[in-house]
């Protein structure tokens, strides 16, 4: 009897089988169960029999819920948001988390807890710490941007134990500030008409050195000359002849004329 035995009850296993949910999270996540019973019972979630990972089977009427167990992240995108110099930015944010308590979390809050009960508060924070900083200091100060970021997580943090939203916060991040496309455009006509205000600049200070040499250069020479008791004409005659003797150095034949002298060219 006792192998007629096993053999109905490996049956009735058999039979049972299909009518069961395979409850199976993979490595990082865990189950939470919702009972769904179609005439008896009580359902909801069950507040003591979170299902680890592996497998393990329950009715076919219970739903199985995967929750992370490990840190996850939201991302949240603002824009147009005003600093307090009125510029208007945009953050590509994101909030690091943890569920610390999954079936009271489902339970109270639903799988949608942060659209439901955090993004409306996390909107009005961000704005408001936003508009207590200038676009400059929040583009290029890593000092202001830790700032925001560390009073934003800690107000989400509040609002989170306030609620009693079984969700640990880690970090909250703003990333860098951007200003809205068409602020960007204007910032970068601004930047270009600086460049060419600078250029322009910066080829009269060129032209000015330039004329400043000229004139130091002619100074030079002509105290030069009345060192060495030399009429403007003279002194012409010399720098000429110096000139032609420079040029004499790399010809192949040089000719120097008295001046006035005519000179012939024969071609050949």
């Amino acid at each position: 009897m006792k192998p007629m035995f096993k053999l109905a009850l490996a049956l009735c296993a058999a039979a049972l089988l299909p009518a069961c949910t395979v409850v199976s999270p993979e490595v990082g996540y865990e189950a939470v169960l919702v009972d769904k019973p179609i005439v008896f019972g009580h359902g909801g979630v069950r507040m003591d029999d979170v299902r680890p990972t592996g497998r393990s089977y329950t009715w076919f009427s219970t739903q199985a819920l995967y929750v992370p167990t490990t840190p996850q992240t939201i991302q949240v995108a603002f824009d147009d948001y005003s600093s307090s110099d009125n510029i208007l930015l945009d953050f590509e944010t994101a909030i690091q988390y943890r569920i610390t308590n999954a079936p009271r979390l489902l339970s109270a809050k639903g799988t949608n807890w942060f659209q439901n009960n955090i993004s409306t508060q996390y909107a009005a924070i961000v704005r408001d710490q936003v508009k207590r900083h200038d676009m400059t200091s929040m583009m290029s100060n890593p000092d202001t941007a830790k700032q925001i970021d560390d009073a934003v997580t800690e107000a989400i943090r509040s609002e989170v134990r306030q609620q009693g939203i079984d969700v640990e916060i880690i970090n909250i991040s703003l990333g860098r500030a951007k200003p809205n496309p068409n602020v960007l455009a204007q910032m970068n006509e601004t930047a270009a008409q600086q460049q060419r205000v600078k250029t322009l600049q910066q080829a009269t200070i060129a032209e000015e050195q330039r004329k400043a040499e000229q004139e130091a250069t002619a100074a030079a020479d002509d105290a030069y000359r009345q060192k060495m008791g030399l009429s403007p004409q003279q002194y012409l005659t010399r720098q000429i002849a110096e000139i032609q003797a420079d040029a004499c150095k790399s010809a192949k034949a040089c000719y120097i004329l008295p001046p006035g002298s005519p000179v012939v060219a024969n071609e050949r």
